[in-house]
Protein backbone atom coordinates (compact mmCIF):
# COMPACT_ATOMS: atom_id res chain seq x y z
CA UNK A 1 0.00 0.00 0.00
CA UNK A 2 1.55 3.39 -0.93
CA UNK A 3 2.12 5.59 2.04
CA UNK A 4 3.07 9.23 2.20
CA UNK A 5 5.11 10.47 5.14
CA UNK A 6 4.07 13.56 7.04
CA UNK A 7 6.79 14.97 9.29
CA UNK A 8 5.20 18.35 10.02
CA UNK A 9 4.15 17.52 13.58
CA UNK A 10 7.28 15.78 14.78
CA UNK A 11 9.21 18.79 16.03
CA UNK A 12 6.86 19.56 18.90
CA UNK A 13 7.80 16.67 21.14
CA UNK A 14 11.52 16.13 20.93
CA UNK A 15 12.81 19.21 22.72
CA UNK A 16 12.88 17.67 26.18
CA UNK A 17 14.87 18.81 29.15
CA UNK A 18 18.40 17.49 29.27
CA UNK A 19 19.74 16.23 32.57
CA UNK A 20 23.19 17.07 33.86
CA UNK A 21 25.93 14.54 34.49
CA UNK A 22 28.20 14.06 37.48
CA UNK A 23 31.86 13.11 37.67
CA UNK A 24 30.99 9.47 38.42
CA UNK A 25 28.87 7.46 36.01
CA UNK A 26 25.43 6.88 37.46
CA UNK A 27 24.83 4.24 34.80
CA UNK A 28 28.02 2.19 34.21
CA UNK A 29 28.56 0.86 30.71
CA UNK A 30 28.25 -2.74 31.91
CA UNK A 31 24.61 -2.13 32.84
CA UNK A 32 23.63 0.58 30.37
CA UNK A 33 20.84 -1.27 28.55
CA UNK A 34 19.61 -2.95 31.73
CA UNK A 35 19.47 0.36 33.62
CA UNK A 36 17.50 2.10 30.88
CA UNK A 37 15.16 -0.87 30.58
CA UNK A 38 14.42 -0.66 34.30
CA UNK A 39 13.75 3.08 34.17
CA UNK A 40 11.37 2.70 31.24
CA UNK A 41 9.60 -0.20 32.94
CA UNK A 42 9.13 2.06 35.96
CA UNK A 43 7.43 4.54 33.64
CA UNK A 44 5.09 1.73 32.51
CA UNK A 45 6.48 1.66 28.97
CA UNK A 46 6.64 -1.49 26.85
CA UNK A 47 10.19 -1.31 25.51
CA UNK A 48 13.12 -3.37 24.32
CA UNK A 49 16.60 -1.89 24.80
CA UNK A 50 19.80 -3.02 23.09
CA UNK A 51 23.34 -1.59 23.20
CA UNK A 52 25.85 -2.68 20.57
CA UNK A 53 28.50 -1.19 18.29
CA UNK A 54 28.35 2.18 20.07
CA UNK A 55 24.62 2.45 19.31
CA UNK A 56 21.81 2.45 21.86
CA UNK A 57 18.57 1.15 20.35
CA UNK A 58 15.16 1.46 22.00
CA UNK A 59 11.94 -0.05 20.67
CA UNK A 60 8.71 1.32 22.09
CA UNK A 61 5.12 0.25 21.50
CA UNK A 62 2.63 2.89 22.64
CA UNK A 63 -1.12 3.04 21.96
CA UNK A 64 -2.29 6.07 19.94
CA UNK A 65 1.28 7.26 19.31
CA UNK A 66 0.79 6.89 15.54
CA UNK A 67 -2.14 7.13 13.18
CA UNK A 68 -2.99 6.59 9.53
CA UNK A 69 -5.34 8.82 7.59
CA UNK A 70 -5.92 8.51 3.84
CA UNK A 71 -2.90 6.22 3.48
CA UNK A 72 -0.73 8.77 5.27
CA UNK A 73 1.20 7.94 8.45
CA UNK A 74 1.28 10.70 11.00
CA UNK A 75 1.65 11.08 14.73
CA UNK A 76 -1.27 10.26 17.00
CA UNK A 77 -2.73 12.06 20.04
CA UNK A 78 -0.45 10.21 22.48
CA UNK A 79 2.78 10.85 20.57
CA UNK A 80 3.86 13.83 22.66
CA UNK A 81 3.54 11.94 25.93
CA UNK A 82 5.29 8.86 24.56
CA UNK A 83 8.21 10.83 23.11
CA UNK A 84 8.62 13.00 26.19
CA UNK A 85 8.75 10.08 28.63
CA UNK A 86 11.07 7.86 26.63
CA UNK A 87 13.47 10.62 25.54
CA UNK A 88 13.82 12.02 29.03
CA UNK A 89 14.85 8.57 30.23
CA UNK A 90 17.23 8.02 27.31
CA UNK A 91 18.90 11.41 27.78
CA UNK A 92 19.13 10.94 31.52
CA UNK A 93 21.01 7.68 31.10
CA UNK A 94 23.22 8.72 28.21
CA UNK A 95 24.38 11.90 29.92
CA UNK A 96 25.36 9.96 33.05
CA UNK A 97 27.20 6.93 31.70
CA UNK A 98 30.80 6.06 30.92
CA UNK A 99 29.76 3.90 27.95
CA UNK A 100 31.04 4.99 24.54
CA UNK A 101 27.80 5.69 22.72
CA UNK A 102 27.85 7.51 19.38
CA UNK A 103 24.17 7.27 18.40
CA UNK A 104 20.80 6.37 19.75
CA UNK A 105 17.82 5.21 17.75
CA UNK A 106 14.19 5.07 18.79
CA UNK A 107 11.81 2.74 16.94
CA UNK A 108 8.21 3.53 17.88
CA UNK A 109 5.11 1.58 16.90
CA UNK A 110 1.44 1.55 17.81
CA UNK A 111 -0.61 -1.64 18.38
CA UNK A 112 -3.61 0.18 16.90
CA UNK A 113 -1.71 0.99 13.69
CA UNK A 114 0.04 -2.27 12.79
CA UNK A 115 2.82 -2.01 10.25
CA UNK A 116 3.54 1.68 10.91
CA UNK A 117 6.84 2.72 12.48
CA UNK A 118 8.45 5.98 13.48
CA UNK A 119 12.24 6.09 13.59
CA UNK A 120 14.31 8.75 15.32
CA UNK A 121 18.12 8.84 15.20
CA UNK A 122 20.37 11.28 17.02
CA UNK A 123 24.12 11.65 17.51
CA UNK A 124 25.17 11.73 21.16
CA UNK A 125 27.66 14.51 20.50
CA UNK A 126 24.76 16.68 19.31
CA UNK A 127 22.92 15.90 22.53
CA UNK A 128 25.90 16.93 24.64
CA UNK A 129 26.42 20.12 22.65
CA UNK A 130 22.78 21.06 23.12
CA UNK A 131 23.14 20.46 26.87
CA UNK A 132 25.82 23.17 27.11
CA UNK A 133 23.93 25.52 24.75
CA UNK A 134 26.26 25.02 21.79
CA UNK A 135 23.22 24.03 19.72
CA UNK A 136 19.81 25.68 19.90
CA UNK A 137 16.60 23.68 19.75
CA UNK A 138 16.03 24.41 16.06
CA UNK A 139 19.47 23.17 15.05
CA UNK A 140 19.18 20.11 17.29
CA UNK A 141 15.96 19.20 15.50
CA UNK A 142 17.62 19.71 12.10
CA UNK A 143 20.35 17.29 13.20
CA UNK A 144 17.80 14.69 14.29
CA UNK A 145 16.71 12.17 11.69
CA UNK A 146 13.01 11.34 11.67
CA UNK A 147 11.29 8.84 9.43
CA UNK A 148 7.83 7.32 9.18
CA UNK A 149 7.38 4.06 7.31
CA UNK A 150 4.69 1.51 6.62
CA UNK A 151 6.13 -1.99 6.23
CA UNK A 152 2.89 -3.88 5.67
CA UNK A 153 0.98 -6.45 7.65
CA UNK A 154 3.76 -8.97 8.18
CA UNK A 155 4.92 -9.91 11.67
CA UNK A 156 5.98 -6.93 13.79
CA UNK A 157 9.59 -5.83 13.39
CA UNK A 158 12.04 -6.43 16.20
CA UNK A 159 14.79 -4.02 17.11
CA UNK A 160 17.35 -6.65 16.09
CA UNK A 161 15.82 -6.85 12.59
CA UNK A 162 15.55 -3.10 12.22
CA UNK A 163 19.00 -2.29 13.60
CA UNK A 164 21.19 -5.30 12.71
CA UNK A 165 24.39 -3.37 13.46
CA UNK A 166 25.56 -0.09 14.87
CA UNK A 167 24.98 3.19 13.02
CA UNK A 168 27.94 4.69 11.19
CA UNK A 169 28.61 8.42 10.95
CA UNK A 170 28.58 8.46 7.15
CA UNK A 171 25.13 6.80 7.18
CA UNK A 172 23.78 9.24 9.74
CA UNK A 173 25.08 12.22 7.76
CA UNK A 174 23.57 10.94 4.50
CA UNK A 175 20.17 10.51 6.19
CA UNK A 176 20.33 13.88 7.90
CA UNK A 177 21.49 15.75 4.81
CA UNK A 178 18.81 14.22 2.59
CA UNK A 179 16.15 15.64 4.89
CA UNK A 180 17.89 18.98 5.30
CA UNK A 181 18.15 19.35 1.53
CA UNK A 182 14.45 18.59 1.19
CA UNK A 183 13.62 21.27 3.78
CA UNK A 184 15.92 23.84 2.13
CA UNK A 185 14.60 23.23 -1.37
CA UNK A 186 10.99 23.25 -0.19
CA UNK A 187 11.45 26.64 1.45
CA UNK A 188 13.26 28.01 -1.60
CA UNK A 189 11.08 26.63 -4.41
CA UNK A 190 7.82 25.04 -3.35
CA UNK A 191 6.49 27.75 -1.06
CA UNK A 192 6.81 30.26 -3.91
CA UNK A 193 5.27 27.87 -6.44
CA UNK A 194 8.45 27.62 -8.55
CA UNK A 195 8.69 23.83 -8.26
CA UNK A 196 7.41 20.82 -6.36
CA UNK A 197 9.78 19.15 -3.90
CA UNK A 198 9.40 15.55 -2.76
CA UNK A 199 11.41 13.26 -0.55
CA UNK A 200 15.14 13.47 -1.27
CA UNK A 201 17.42 10.47 -0.96
CA UNK A 202 20.93 10.11 0.39
CA UNK A 203 23.49 7.33 0.62
CA UNK A 204 27.21 6.82 1.15
CA UNK A 205 29.12 4.28 -0.92
CA UNK A 206 32.79 3.82 -1.79
CA UNK A 207 33.86 7.18 -0.42
CA UNK A 208 31.06 9.13 -2.11
CA UNK A 209 27.96 10.84 -0.74
CA UNK A 210 25.15 10.70 -3.32
CA UNK A 211 22.01 12.81 -2.93
CA UNK A 212 18.95 12.56 -5.16
CA UNK A 213 17.13 15.90 -5.33
CA UNK A 214 13.45 15.23 -5.91
CA UNK A 215 12.51 18.54 -7.54
CA UNK A 216 10.00 18.64 -10.39
CA UNK A 217 8.35 21.47 -12.38
CA UNK A 218 5.16 22.89 -10.84
CA UNK A 219 2.99 22.02 -13.85
CA UNK A 220 2.79 19.18 -16.35
CA UNK A 221 4.79 19.94 -19.45
CA UNK A 222 6.86 22.63 -17.73
CA UNK A 223 10.62 22.41 -17.29
CA UNK A 224 13.05 23.61 -14.68
CA UNK A 225 14.86 26.67 -15.98
CA UNK A 226 18.63 26.87 -16.17
CA UNK A 227 18.70 29.46 -13.41
CA UNK A 228 16.56 27.30 -11.15
CA UNK A 229 18.75 24.25 -11.73
CA UNK A 230 21.84 26.28 -10.89
CA UNK A 231 20.19 27.55 -7.73
CA UNK A 232 19.23 24.01 -6.72
CA UNK A 233 22.79 22.76 -7.04
CA UNK A 234 24.31 25.81 -5.30
CA UNK A 235 21.89 25.69 -2.38
CA UNK A 236 22.42 21.94 -1.95
CA UNK A 237 26.20 22.24 -2.12
CA UNK A 238 26.26 25.01 0.48
CA UNK A 239 24.10 23.01 2.89
CA UNK A 240 26.21 19.88 2.46
CA UNK A 241 29.47 21.78 2.95
CA UNK A 242 28.14 23.47 6.08
CA UNK A 243 26.94 20.27 7.73
CA UNK A 244 29.99 18.15 6.91
CA UNK A 245 32.24 20.93 8.22
CA UNK A 246 30.24 21.28 11.44
CA UNK A 247 30.74 17.55 12.13
CA UNK A 248 34.40 17.78 11.01
CA UNK A 249 33.74 14.76 8.82
CA UNK A 250 36.47 14.25 6.23
CA UNK A 251 36.29 10.52 5.48
CA UNK A 252 34.92 10.95 1.97
CA UNK A 253 36.26 11.84 -1.46
CA UNK A 254 33.34 13.19 -3.49
CA UNK A 255 29.74 14.39 -3.31
CA UNK A 256 27.33 13.59 -6.13
CA UNK A 257 24.15 15.63 -6.66
CA UNK A 258 21.51 13.97 -8.86
CA UNK A 259 18.56 15.87 -10.33
CA UNK A 260 16.29 13.31 -12.08
CA UNK A 261 13.95 15.99 -13.47
CA UNK A 262 16.70 17.20 -15.80
CA UNK A 263 18.58 13.91 -16.05
CA UNK A 264 21.65 15.68 -14.74
CA UNK A 265 24.16 15.24 -11.95
CA UNK A 266 27.35 16.87 -10.77
CA UNK A 267 30.27 15.38 -8.87
CA UNK A 268 32.12 17.61 -6.42
CA UNK A 269 35.51 16.67 -4.97
CA UNK A 270 36.00 17.19 -1.26
CA UNK A 271 38.33 20.13 -1.83
CA UNK A 272 35.65 21.93 -3.84
CA UNK A 273 33.32 22.03 -0.83
CA UNK A 274 35.72 24.23 1.15
CA UNK A 275 34.73 27.23 -0.96
CA UNK A 276 31.11 26.85 0.25
CA UNK A 277 31.83 26.59 3.99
Amino acid sequence: MPTRVNLLLLGIAVSVSLGGCSSRPTYPKERLAESLQQILAGDHLMTTVRFFDQTLAVQLEYPDALAMQDHEITVGPAFNDAARIVLQAVHRVLLSTDAEVHFYILLMSDPKTPGAYLTMVRAIDDLRRAEVNMLNTEELLERTVFDLNFVGSQAPLTIEQYVPRGIRMEEFLSWQLARRLQHQLTAMLQLSGRAEVGRCGGEFRDGEFAFTLNVIPPAEGAVLGEGTVKEIFQTSTSEIAKVLSSYEFKSFETVRLILPATNSNIVLPKTHLQAFQ
